[in-house]
């Protein structure tokens, strides 16, 4: 019983560090294309 709760809890953990490394991909992704596109907008 307490072995299937610690693989739940490693689960949920290792879950929640691949959200975490995709949301700071994501907000990076996205900062660099606004000052891209901003970029291109202002030399288009």
């Amino acid at each position: 019983m307490s072995f299937s709760i610690i693989k739940t809890v490693k689960k949920l953990s290792n879950f929640k560090v691949t959200f975490i490394k995709t949301g700071i991909f994501v907000s990076l992704a996205a900062y660099w294309g606004v000052i891209l596109v901003g970029t291109f907008i202002t030399f288009g």
